[in-house]
């Protein structure tokens, strides 16, 4: 919990005034000298410099990142297989077959920000963004679960196309090429399945064990709780909006620009992509900061982007832009109506974050542990030269144990022990 010079009882002050070397003579030594000596060693601040200097210092969140890891793995190597198969066997695509590339960059795109995403909240002990991402995974499953028919009905246009399929006799049917790829793409479904299973079987001990950083972190105050509960739950939709934000552009990028790179829509998705980015990077930045007119900004760009999506999702079936979506309405529908739902959600949230401003979680912002930001990494590396300079300020000719890390910074800053 945080410690300061006002929650330090007798025993904590006298520790620093003990030398760390043995070169005192037994008679000089004080009664409960050996008692106090192993109390250093056992010392939690101690142990905590030792774990800090690793992302993921337990074994437990060491596995959760290697099931990612390996999920990801096996999602990308059938994407790559199931692309690689399609462009070698259909030389002349038709407009359905050319939005095959579309399932498999949202695929590929999802793994990697499910990495990110997972590393990021195991790092940053975010036990919100790891319950989101559970609700990520389940999206995926049902997203790779459609894929299946969607590609299916791809590749029956390239049936009338005589020698269509490249060595196969068909592009759907017995002996096809689609039979092949149905075997490839019934693999995603599963996997995302039983890691789903792993990831909640393992949340239970994670939820535990993060439970006691934010409680290190803000104190007991049930109000602070709170407002630290919202930023974190805003800080992880936001990135998961910028996922969403991102793979719904891409999408749209590969569809247009197939279609005609002369279209309005290709230059509002080109557009669209700094905006996305620059949006969130400033969101980011105004909660932890507290600064209500960069927010209040945010909350403009959050309702002018529910209205993006709102238009696109009417695209879909407007008999203009129709014939770009052929085969790929489901899909973009999803994805369309997933963004309006964070984007919806990020705003009414962000104004709770706003009604938290200054009561008191800045501080808990500046504490050089606090790892939940969109930028942390930065901080992060200035913590840890400050352990490194307490380290050998602990070694120093002067043999006493290290000031605690609040009074190094002249008493200014809490202490957060793990």
């Amino acid at each position: 919990m945080p410690l300061n010079n006002n929650h330090r009882n007798f025993s904590e002050v006298s520790l620093e005034l003990l030398p760390l070397t043995d070169n005192i003579e037994n008679s000089e030594k004080p009664s409960n000298y050996n008692r106090l000596r192993r109390k250093i060693k056992m010392d939690p601040y101690q142990n905590h410099l030792q774990k800090s200097r690793h992302a993921l210092p337990t074994r437990l969140e060491k596995v959760y990142m290697g099931v990612a890891a390996f999920e990801a793995l096996i999602i990308c190597s059938i994407a790559f297989a199931v692309f690689g198969l399609v462009q070698e066997h259909i030389q002349a695509q038709g407009a359905k077959v050319r939005t095959v590339p579309v399932y498999l960059a949202v695929f590929i795109m999802a793994q990697i920000f499910s990495l990110l995403y997972i590393f990021d909240a195991l790092r940053a002990r975010n036990i919100v963004q790891l319950i989101m991402h559970l609700f990520f995974n389940v999206c995926m499953l049902v997203y790779s679960i459609l894929q299946i028919p969607q590609t299916k009905n791809a590749l029956e246009e390239e049936n009338n196309v005589p020698g269509g399929c490249g060595s196969f006799e068909n592009c759907t049917g017995p002996n096809s090429l689609y039979n092949l790829l149905e075997k490839l793409m019934i693999v995603p479904p599963i996997i995302f399945g039983l890691c789903t299973i792993a990831f909640c079987v393992m949340m239970r001990y994670v939820h535990a064990q993060f439970g006691w950083a934010v409680f290190h972190l803000v104190g007991a105050s049930p109000e602070l709780k709170r407002a630290h509960r919202n930023y974190q739950t805003m800080i992880s939709l936001l990135k998961m909006l910028l996922f969403s934000g991102l793979a719904f552009c891409t999408a749209m990028l590969i569809l247009a620009s197939a279609w005609d790179a002369k279209r309005a829509e290709f230059i509002i998705t080109i557009v669209a992509f700094p905006v996305i980015i620059i949006f969130m990077l400033g969101c980011g930045w105004a909660l932890r900061k507290e600064n209500k007119p960069i927010m209040s900004a945010c909350l403009v760009l959050m309702v002018a982007g529910i209205a993006y999506f709102i238009y696109k999702l009417s695209t879909l079936w407007l008999p203009r832009t129709q014939g770009l979506y052929s085969n790929t309405k489901i899909t973009m529908a999803i994805f369309s109506i997933f963004s309006i739902i964070i984007l919806m959600a990020t705003f009414f949230l962000s104004l709770l974050c706003m009604n938290d401003f200054g009561k008191g979680l800045i501080d808990g912002h500046r504490n050089p542990e606090n790892r939940t930001s969109l930028w942390s990494l930065p901080a992060n590396a200035r913590f840890e030269k400050k352990m490194e300079d307490t380290e050998r300020y602990k070694h120093s000719e002067g043999g006493h144990t290290p000031m605690l890390e609040g009074e190094l910074q002249g008493r200014d800053e809490r202490l957060v022990i793990d």
